[in-house]
């Protein structure tokens, strides 16, 4: 990143955090750990493990367990213990006191989780500058759109973006999608999720190396990501003598799904083609990424996948929903192909094209490769530098 004269003093609040692995986790820490070197910037999050015994049996879930402050990344991490209440989950009145009575100058949000606990959170820190980056932006939306008390909770939801100084959305479909909602189109900027080039230099050797084909998908495992599809697929693919394999990579997130997954795989007769990473490390993802021959991601909703990016820095041809922001970045027939996510024959026939078709697949990698350069997380934290300098020029203006 470039030179520059002044470090803002900047919090990136999180409601999860490492150890906590998904999307919105790792686009947190990797933006941190960039913007670190042109500002203060720490983390803010919880004290967080998972208590389901006392969720189930009391509604009522307290963490506890971690380091309440630590190094990551060169990054100051601060932790929180919460109650979880039935309405108000990830709460600490700590949390709201230490923010809001800092010299940090902007609160930079990262993602739409948790509601009410978030809406607190911007109450209490009103007179510093408040960005929110879209993470969870249509699985928020779909929730509401479900929830039987949808019109009051949308004008809550809607208030909460409003409220925000500046929006950062992942992709031009968030935008809109905010556009929509009411907000202001000179309150949002498109700042995408990047990847970390040095992160593919390491290795496992979590692949098995042999000649078959191999399909890989990273999402966590959630009714939303739709496995079920792809297992579907890998079905008629081995019903048609193609020697395939598969690589399913992801926390899990729902257990019951999870448990339903691995007795379609069984159902299937698949134990033998498909392996479960559920909590896998760097190196060993990267070694699925820079293994496989396909990547393949059958959502039901998405905004940004960090995952595809990824991807496609390995150089791998695409095979993804039309949803959220995907069709942003994966352009169909070029690097990738988009298709319904409620239509299993035409996932089947991609994949089956594609796998079948060397110089197709190659064609995709060249331009995946050329396409994933743009994505580095360094572009996209002087990006988000950038819009910072211009609302804290713009605070100071109105100031006088």
């Amino acid at each position: 990143m470039r030179a520059l004269n002044r470090k803002f003093k900047v919090a990136v609040y999180t409601p999860f955090f490492f150890p906590v692995v998904g999307g919105t986790e790792n686009a947190t820490r990797n933006i941190a750990k960039e913007l670190r070197k042109s500002c203060d910037v720490e983390i803010y999050t919880f004290d967080w493990t998972i208590t389901s015994d006392e969720d189930r049996n009391y509604g009522l879930s307290v963490t506890h367990g971690l380091p309440r402050r630590e190094k990551i990344d060169g990054v100051w991490v601060h932790r929180y213990p919460i109650v979880n209440l039935p309405i108000v989950k990830n709460f600490s009145v700590e949390l709201i006191k230490d923010l809001g009575f800092s010299d940090i100058e902007i609160v930079h949000f990262q993602g739409l989780h948790r509601l009410p606990s978030r809406w607190l959170l911007q109450q209490a820190v009103r007179k510093k500058i408040k960005v929110l980056t879209t993470h969870a932006l249509q699985e928020s939306i779909d929730i509401i759109r479900r929830s039987k008390y949808r019109f009051l909770i949308k004008r809550f939801f809607v208030d909460s973006l409003r409220n925000m100084d500046h929006i950062v959305a992942l992709s031009p479909s968030d935008s809109q999608s905010l556009i929509n909602l009411g907000v202001l189109r000179d309150k949002i900027s498109v700042i995408p999720n990047g990847i970390d080039p040095k992160k593919f230099s390491k290795r496992r050797h979590f692949v098995e190396k042999n000649n078959k084909l191999k399909i890989l998908c990273v999402a966590r495992f959630d009714r939303n990501k739709k496995y079920e599809s792809l297992i579907s697929v890998l079905s008629r693919l081995a019903s048609q003598g193609l020697d395939v394999e598969a690589y399913f990579v992801g926390a899990v997130s729902d257990k019951e799904y999870f448990k339903k997954i691995l007795e379609l795989v069984k159902a299937n007769g698949l134990e033998k083609t498909i392996r479960f990473g559920t909590s896998i490390d760097d190196p060993a993802l990267i070694d699925c990424y820079l293994s496989c021959d396909v990547f393949v991601l059958p959502s039901s909703m998405e905004t940004f996948p960090l995952a595809i990016i990824e991807a496609m820095y390995a150089g791998l041809p695409i095979i993804a929903s039309k949803v959220g922001g995907i069709p942003d970045i994966v352009r169909n027939g070029v690097n990738g192909f988009l298709v319904d996510p409620n239509d299993i024959n035409e996932l089947y026939e991609k994949c089956l094209q594609l796998l079948k078709d060397d110089m197709f697949r190659d064609s995709m990698r060249e331009a995946n490769l050329k396409a994933a350069r743009s994505y580095t997380w360094d572009k996209i934290a002087a990006s988000t530098y950038n819009l910072y300098e211009l609302l804290m020029e713009k605070r100071d203006t109105a100031s006088f």
